[in-house]
């Protein structure tokens, strides 16, 4: 990709992430992006086929800013330090107010727009699930930890580290935890998902 086609791409992405946030996926018109971006309509099409694709890429553009899925095939330092920083980063990525709108907006229109929902969960958790559900399958085959279903593993801990930080920011309920709270929690769900599946300090 020239660099110039490249620089574009992210102009419309910059925007369409933007539009999405503020208008939710039905709302949100693909020259309403074009006009976000500077950019002609043809050229959102040429980038992005059609609306579900440029929301499937926008979805994927923000996990990716997070680091999210360099965490879950890096192999430097012990398992528990890569899970130290995937929970750190994961719930960095779920409490951002980008997630948060596009979140609200997918449940507040599931009943009529199932579409959305759909696209949102295929491109963001599903994706996050699986990348992680592959780490810890290669973590057990290497002996490092005892599990028999790496996806209900993975599950397990992410849904773990989303904990009351999570709950209290979809339920907008004040004061929200602090980060050094948050750091705490996410402290102790590894060491507790580690204890679960027989990881020994060192491995």
């Amino acid at each position: 990709m020239r660099p110039s086609s490249a620089a574009k791409r992210e102009q419309i992405l910059d925007a369409a992430s933007t539009l999405f946030v503020q208008h939710g996926f039905t709302d949100t018109s693909m020259e309403m992006v074009a006009q976000q971006a500077g950019v002609s309509k043809q050229t959102v099409y040429s980038h992005f086929g059609c609306k579900d694709d440029l929301f499937t890429a926008a979805i994927r553009c923000k996990c990716d800013r997070y680091n999210l899925v360099d965490l879950l095939v890096r192999e430097d330092g012990s398992l528990r330090e890569r899970l130290l920083d995937i929970g750190r980063h994961f719930i960095q990525l779920i409490l951002s107010e980008e997630a948060r709108c596009v979140h609200r907006t997918c449940v507040a229109q599931v009943d009529t727009q199932p579409q959305a929902a759909a696209l949102f969960f295929a491109a963001g958790p599903q994706v996050m699930i699986q990348g992680f559900t592959d780490m810890l399958g290669r973590e057990a085959e290497l002996g490092r930890v005892v599990m028999e279903q790496p996806r209900h593993a993975a599950i397990q801990f992410l849904m773990m580290v989303m904990g009351e930080a999570k709950l209290r920011s979809e339920l907008g309920i004040t004061p929200q935890l602090s980060d050094e709270e948050i750091d705490r929690y996410i402290v102790s769900c590894v060491d507790l998902f580690l204890r679960g599946y027989g990881y020994t300090e060192g491995q």
